[in-house]
């Protein structure tokens, strides 16, 4: 491409937010979106949620010897957020780059919920950080997303102690994941009642995001009204 269509022109570089559950397909299709985008010339960067391997390396340590709480998994969560953000995201969208997230401050929402811990941290981190330019919920059956897990063998991680406990759950992985689920619906619904985000509900991935990023950034590079493209879609 030349250097008239090689910047994303909006305020500084461009930014794609993916949330979902664990399971629910989103990284491979962010991989499959980043290839394209790069094939075609954008300069495109994916950074994934809690990326910062000392501060995962700390809650392993907290985890094995039983110390993690979910308020220190939630302190812990938003650092290395905030790292990520002003190290990492930040820098780029201000080389005008195509910035992927693979997790964005979504996902800390919808745990701090479902672990039963303060959401002060999370909403304040809201009103302060930047917005995503589109923002994709791949709405995946829990069910799905749980034998995805397991054929991963990987086990689902979360320190929400009571749900480890409770005696009378038989299937621990799947109710922490349609709670999950829940949690992120309500969010997702809240920011569109209120007007302040779009979201691309993706369900059970039956479609791919390529389209509509490559749309969106044409328009936004010939300088069309936003609103008249980024409408929000559902692929059912």
């Amino acid at each position: 491409m030349g250097n008239s269509t090689d910047k994303i022109h909006k305020d500084i570089g461009m930014l794609i937010a993916c949330e979902g559950i664990s399971g629910c397909g989103k990284s491979e299709s962010i991989r499959e979106l980043s290839r394209y985008l790069t094939s075609i010339g954008y300069s495109v960067h994916v950074v994934e949620w809690n990326s910062n391997k000392n501060i995962r390396n700390m809650v392993d340590f907290l985890h094995s010897k039983k110390l993690l709480t979910a308020f220190i998994y939630c302190v812990l969560q938003w650092i290395s957020f905030l790292k990520d953000y002003f190290n990492l995201i930040l820098p780029l969208l201000k080389k005008d780059c195509i910035v992927i997230a693979d997790r964005y401050i979504f996902t800390g929402l919808t745990r701090d919920k479902v672990n039963g811990t303060t959401e002060i941290i999370g909403r304040l981190l809201l009103k302060l950080i930047r917005a995503p330019d589109m923002l994709f919920f791949f709405d995946t059956n829990p069910e799905i997303c749980k034998k995805r897990i397991q054929m991963r063998n990987k086990e689902l991680f979360h320190p929400n102690k009571y749900i480890h406990k409770n005696i009378f759950l038989k299937d621990k992985e799947l109710y922490y994941l349609k709670k999950l689920r829940i949690e992120y619906v309500k969010c997702f619904d809240k920011l569109e009642a209120a007007g302040s985000t779009q979201v691309i509900r993706i369900i059970n991935n039956n479609c791919r995001m390529n389209e509509f990023v490559r749309d969106y950034v044409e328009h936004k590079q010939y300088g069309m009204n936003e609103s008249r493209f980024y409408r929000q879609e559902q692929c059912k």
